[in-house]
C-alpha cells in the first residue's frame, strides 16, 4: 500500500461535513468520506496535527450510508451529505452543534433542545444559484457554455439538469437559460463564462478588480415566490406551491451595449418561453471573484408590466405573514421549513413579550441584521417600537414597506451595524430585547461589544453556523446566560444548520 493512499476507517464528521478518520500519525479530514465507511483515500497535504485527504475509493459503506436522490451528487458539490440517511443527518447537525458550543463557546452543559425538521427532502429550495461555466467541446476551441453548480472541491461548473432541490418547471427555465446563453454567444470569445481568480484575499483586503478579459456570464439566479398583489393567504401560499411563481436575477460581468443588449435578448426570449417566469433581472459585478451578488441594477423585465422598481419584487409567507422582497434579497431558502425556524423564534419570546400574561406595552425590540424584517417584524407586532439595522439600503427600504404593512412602528437603518449603534449612542437598558440574526460569520466584533453596553434583559441569536454561534456565545456568557438552543434543519444533505437560542442577562452582573 502506498503510503499517499492509506486506507482509513471513518468514525465522525468535521463541522465543514468532511470525514474524520483517526490514525497513529494523526487526525485525517477525509473528503467525500461519511461515518462507519472504510475508505481508499489519497492524502493531499499534511499539517502538524492533522492531514487531509479525498477518497478514492469505497471499501466498505457505512451502517447510515443510502442511495444518492440524485443523479448528479457524485461530481456537484451541492449535497455532500445525500448518501447519507436523514435522521443520521439530524443526529450528527445536533452532535455538531454541542460540540461546538462546548468546544469553541466553552459551554459545559448547554440547553440544547431537539432539531426541528420538516419532512421534504426534495424541491424544497425557493432559490438556487447557477453558475455559467464552459465544458469541453470539440466543435469550439474554448469549450461550450454550460450553466450549472459548482463541481465538488473546485470552481469548475458541472450541468445538473435533473437537481432534486427545484422543482422541475423551475429547472426547464435554467436548461432554457443554458440553450439561448449558448446560442447568443456562439463563437464570439468574449462572450466565455466567467473565471474567477482562485487567488485567496490576503490579511483582509478586498480581492483585485477585474483585469484582461475574464469572461462575461456569470450566474442565473432563481427565486421562486408570488406577486406582491394576490388573494391567497399565507397557509395557502404554503398549501399550493404549484402556484409559484419565478423571478430570475442573470449576473454578467460589466458589459459594453451590445452585450447589454444581448442579455436583454436571453431575458425577452426567457419570458417569452415561460409564463411562470414573472420577471428577468440583469445585474452586474465588477470584482473577480466568485460571487452571486451584484453590485449594479441593469434592468428589470416584467411580464406583468409593473415597472423596473416594482418588477423585481415578490412575496413569501412567514410565520402566517406575507414579507415582500426583491429577488436578489437574502431571505430564508427553504419556505416550509422556514416555518418551523420562525415559530421557535416566537415561542423562546413568548415568555419575554406576556410577562404577567399580557403584551408588553412598552418593549422596545431592537433588531439587528435585519434584512427586509423578517424574522424580526413578526416579534415586533407585539412591541411597542423597532429599531432595525441592516448593511443592504435596498432590504431596508423593503422593511420599512414590510413595517408598514404589518403595523409596526420603529425605525430602519441602513450601514455597518457596528457604526450605526455608535453614532446612535443609545443608553445602556434602552431596549428590551435584542434580536440578532447575522450571516455566517457571524456578530462582527463592535456589535458584540454593543450588545454587552447596551445590557437588553434578554437576546434572541438567530445562527446559521455552529462555529461562529459558539464564538459569540463565549462572548455573551461573560454576562448572559443561554435559556434554550434549538437547532433548525434548513438545509438538508448539507452540514449547515440554523439554530435560535435565548439568552437572558445574569442577574448581578455589574456594569
Amino acid at each position: 500500500m502506498a503510503a499517499d493512499t492509506p486506507l482509513l476507517f471513518i468514525d465522525a464528521l468535521a463541522h465543514d461535513g468532511r470525514g474524520i478518520a483517526r490514525t497513529p500519525d494523526g487526525v485525517v479530514f477525509v473528503s467525500d468520506s461519511l461515518p462507519g465507511q472504510t475508505v481508499r483515500a489519497r492524502l493531499l497535504r499534511r499539517k502538524a496535527n492533522f492531514a487531509e485527504a479525498c477518497r478514492l475509493e469505497l471499501v466498505q459503506a457505512g451502517p447510515d450510508d443510502r442511495a444518492p436522490l440524485c443523479p448528479h451528487q457524485a461530481q456537484c458539490g451541492g449535497c455532500a451529505w445525500q448518501c447519507l440517511a436523514r435522521p443520521a443527518q439530524l443526529r450528527w447537525k445536533e452532535r455538531l452543534l454541542r460540540d461546538a458550543l462546548q468546544r469553541i463557546g466553552k459551554l459545559t452543559a448547554p440547553p440544547l433542545l431537539p432539531i426541528l425538521a420538516d419532512a421534504q427532502e426534495t424541491h424544497f429550495r425557493n432559490k438556487m444559484e447557477f453558475a455559467f461555466g464552459m465544458t469541453a467541446d470539440d466543435s469550439s476551441p474554448g469549450g461550450r457554455l454550460c450553466l450549472g453548480l459548482r463541481e465538488r472541491g473546485g470552481l469548475a461548473v458541472a450541468p445538473v439538469p435533473d437537481c432534486r432541490l427545484l422543482p422541475p418547471e423551475a429547472l426547464a427555465i435554467i436548461r432554457s437559460a443554458e440553450e439561448l446563453a449558448c446560442e447568443l454567444s456562439a463563437g464570439d470569445p468574449h462572450l466565455a463564462a466567467h473565471s474567477p481568480s482562485p487567488r485567496p484575499a490576503r490579511n483582509g483586503q478586498k480581492r483585485p478588480r477585474q483585469s484582461g478579459n475574464r469572461g462575461f456570464w456569470r450566474f442565473l439566479t432563481l427565486r421562486l415566490g408570488l406577486a406582491p398583489h394576490g388573494d391567497l393567504t399565507p397557509q395557502q401560499a404554503l398549501d399550493r406551491p404549484q402556484d409559484r411563481q419565478a423571478w430570475a436575477v442573470c449576473l454578467t460581468s460589466p458589459g459594453d451595449a451590445r452585450q447589454r443588449r444581448l442579455v436583454r435578448t436571453l431575458g425577452e426570449r426567457l419570458l417569452a418561453r415561460h409564463p411562470q417566469l414573472a420577471a428577468f433581472i440583469h445585474e452586474e459585478r465588477t470584482r473577480d471573484d466568485a460571487l452571486a451578488q451584484g453590485e449594479r441594477r441593469v434592468l428589470c423585465l416584467d411580464a406583468s408590466d409593473r415597472g423596473e422598481e416594482e418588477g423585481g419584487l415578490l412575496r413569501l409567507p412567514l410565520g402566517g405573514q406575507w414579507f415582500t422582497l426583491d429577488a436578489a434579497s437574502f431571505f430564508q431558502v427553504n419556505t416550509d421549513a422556514a416555518q418551523l425556524l420562525a415559530r421557535e423564534v416566537l415561542e423562546q419570546l413568548q415568555p419575554v413579550l406576556n410577562r404577567g400574561g399580557g403584551p408588553s406595552a412598552g418593549a422596545r425590540l431592537l433588531d439587528l441584521y435585519c434584512g427586509v424584517g423578517a424574522p424580526g417584524l413578526l416579534v415586533a407586532r407585539h412591541a411597542a417600537e423597532t429599531c432595525g439595522i441592516e448593511y443592504d439600503a435596498r432590504a431596508v427600504r423593503l422593511a420599512r414597506r414590510n413595517a408598514a404593512a404589518l403595523g409596526c412602528r420603529g425605525v430602519w437603518q441602513a450601514g455597518d451595524a457596528g457604526k450605526l449603534l455608535t453614532k446612535r449612542a443609545d443608553a445602556p437598558g434602552s431596549f428590551d430585547v435584542a434580536l440578532v440574526d447575522p450571516p455566517r460569520a457571524g456578530m462582527d466584533a463592535a456589535v458584540r461589544e454593543h450588545l454587552l453596553r447596551l445590557r437588553p434583559p434578554h437576546i434572541l441569536l438567530v445562527s446559521c453556523n455552529p462555529a461562529t454561534l459558539a464564538r459569540d456565545a463565549a462572548c455573551l456568557a461573560q454576562d448572559y446566560e443561554p435559556l434554550a438552543i434549538r437547532p433548525v434543519d434548513l438545509f438538508p444533505h448539507t452540514p449547515h444548520l440554523e439554530s435560535v437560542s435565548l439568552w437572558q442577562r445574569r442577574r448581578g452582573v455589574s456594569g
